[in-house]
């Protein structure tokens, strides 16, 4: 009988702790505030026709980011993002900005969700190109659209981690693109 009784109080705490730990993305009933951090990696390009000049690297990238999540489907989220140098034979450069997005979701179960952004990116980017007789440094800013596409697990009602794919597309004169692959882990209040 005691046997009986520990298998069962057993069995009961585990079905509860289970419950307790899934986590539901989809409950919430008003807007919750977010915040995260990120790390990715980025890939730098462009082709300057005029010049014969070409530009491709890869580095790291450092992201924070604040939002709202309105419902299960719809957030708005402000962020800070930090692309680290990158340089080619004899160009460098180095961009920071900070973005504006809304994002779309479809969950897929209570912890699996797919989401697109889409926003506006306000950037600063130093440029120095090397001469056989010094270099030119420049410094630029701009703000262009950017997109991409992630999906998202919920650890717990309060924490999530991303796997996301953004892509910049900066208007300058020698158009460069940007390709991110990030990890985040945000916690929502």
């Amino acid at each position: 009988m005691i046997k009986t009784i520990s298998l069962s109080a057993i069995a009961l705490a585990t079905l509860g702790f289970n419950s307790a730990a899934h986590a539901d993305i989809t409950d919430f009933d008003s807007p919750r505030i977010y915040t995260g951090v990120g790390y990715g990696q980025y890939s730098f390009e462009f082709e300057d026709s005029e010049n014969d000049t070409e530009f491709d690297d890869d580095a790291q990238m450092l992201k924070g980011y604040i939002g709202t999540q309105f419902n299960e489907h719809f957030s708005v989220e402000l962020a800070y993002q930090n692309f680290d140098e990158v340089s080619d034979i004899d160009s460098k450069a180095e961009v920071d900005g900070v973005s504006l997005a809304a994002i779309l979701a479809a969950p897929l179960s209570e912890s699996f969700s797919v989401y697109a952004k889409g926003g506006w990116f306000e950037w600063d980017a130093d440029v120095e190109q090397e001469l056989p007789v010094g270099s030119i440094s420049a410094s630029q800013d701009g703000g262009d659209v950017f997109y991409g596409a992630g999906i998202q697990y919920a650890f717990s009602n309060n924490v999530q981690m991303r796997l996301e794919y953004e892509r910049y597309e900066l208007d300058d004169e020698i158009d460069p693109e940007m390709d991110v692959a990030s990890v985040s882990i945000q916690y929502m209040f």
